[in-house]
């Protein structure tokens, strides 16, 4: 039962990864927008 507890650990904790990367991603995007607009 301990392996389980661990598989549902990493499965959370690897989503949470994947979506804060996700956001950082995105918000990087943002700024490079940003920047290219005001540069133009």
């Amino acid at each position: 039962m301990h392996i389980i507890h661990w598989l549902v650990t990493a499965f959370f904790s690897g989503t949470a990864v994947s979506l804060l990367s996700y956001q950082a991603v995105e918000i990087v995007q943002a700024i490079i927008d940003w920047l290219v607009d005001r540069h133009s």
